[in-house]
């Protein structure tokens, strides 16, 4: 006979499989996040469409975000503070007999690790900061923004390995947040360039990926536009704009024409990102993960704890 508390379980545990979600949270695949599961600080998790499976990419103890994909799916490219370089020197404040002493500073650079947690790899070994990394559509390049020139933000693209750096950009504002076309062509990237001074209302542009010529408007609009995300198809761009009054997420042809607001959440929502078969589009809200179709319908949310989860990344179908 049953007793009472397995009975119990087993009515829970039902319960809890009945509330995965469903519709276009339903489907195949695998989302690498970043969260603040632990101790406050940012970490990559990977989990399923319908938030489970949830499993820790990297133990560190430092702050882990922004994941790209390789387009084979068998590692993720992500920045991280784990390393740190001498603060200023000692400052003597003669009079007073006192000695003031810095601490190490930490800052950001890139990192590669397997799918599986292992072989983790530091790209590169500046000590500036190197953020928002994205991953080429054919595995050779890795493009990022960094403050190596001058302490302002550029766009750069490097080989896979951290090798031979290029600068693409070269603006008076900040330019990053780098997207890839489809077929490797172009970038999209948020840029500060048309209001140099006023970081509330950045532009998305995209240029070049060969040598960054050819900068055009897409958004031009008095809002903040950023985050941009290609369609797998090369025709559309999402985005997360708070030309509404908040951040939602819209959607662009590839040229900037025609641009459709998504979402209409009662928290902002940002950073979308496109399944592989382009039919849906996961993205985050009010610290939560939500997956919806790419015409808006269903949103879904799919993560659902007390912690803070952020910057969805589907993995690439090989």
């Amino acid at each position: 006979m049953r007793s009472a508390l397995s009975v119990l379980l087993i009515a829970a545990l039902a319960t809890c499989k009945a509330e995965l979600p469903s519709g276009p949270a339903a489907g195949s695949g695998r989302l690498a996040f970043a969260t603040k599961r632990n101790a406050d600080q940012w970490d990559i998790y990977l989990m399923n469409p319908n938030g489970s499976g949830v499993a820790q990419l990297d133990p560190s103890l430092a702050n882990d975000l922004w994941p790209s994909w390789s387009p084979d799916g068998k590692r993720i490219v992500y920045q991280s503070d784990r390393t740190v370089k001498p603060g200023p020197p000692d400052t003597v404040i003669t009079g007073i007999d006192t000695t003031i002493s810095y601490p190490p500073v930490a800052f950001y650079n890139l990192y590669v690790i397997n799918a599986d947690g292992t072989g983790l790899t530091r790209l590169v070994t500046d000590t500036t900061n190197d953020i928002e990394p994205a991953w080429s559509t054919d595995g050779t390049k890795i493009a990022f923004s960094t403050n190596r020139d001058a302490g302002d933000y550029e766009v750069y693209v490097m080989h896979a390995d951290g090798t031979n750096p290029v600068r693409l950009t070269n603006s008076p504002g900040e330019d990053g947040q780098p997207a890839w076309s489809p077929d490797g062509s172009k970038l999209a990237f948020a840029t500060t360039r048309d209001a140099p001074t006023d970081s509330l209302h950045p532009e998305i542009y995209v240029m070049s990926a060969l040598d960054g010529s050819g900068p055009v408007n897409l958004t031009r609009n008095a809002a903040a536009d950023i985050e941009p995300a290609w369609s797998p198809d090369g025709t559309k761009i999402a985005f997360a704009s708070d030309r509404s009054g908040q951040f939602e997420i819209w959607v662009m042809n590839a040229n900037g024409a025609n641009p459709v607001r998504l979402t209409n959440s009662a928290a902002p929502a940002e950073f979308p990102a496109w399944s592989p078969d382009g039919s849906k589009i996961a993205y985050d809200s009010d610290g939560h993960i939500w997956v919806m179709y790419a015409d808006g319908s269903q949103p879904t949310q799919i993560t659902s704890k007390l912690y803070v989860d952020a910057i969805p990344r589907w993995r690439p179908t090989p």
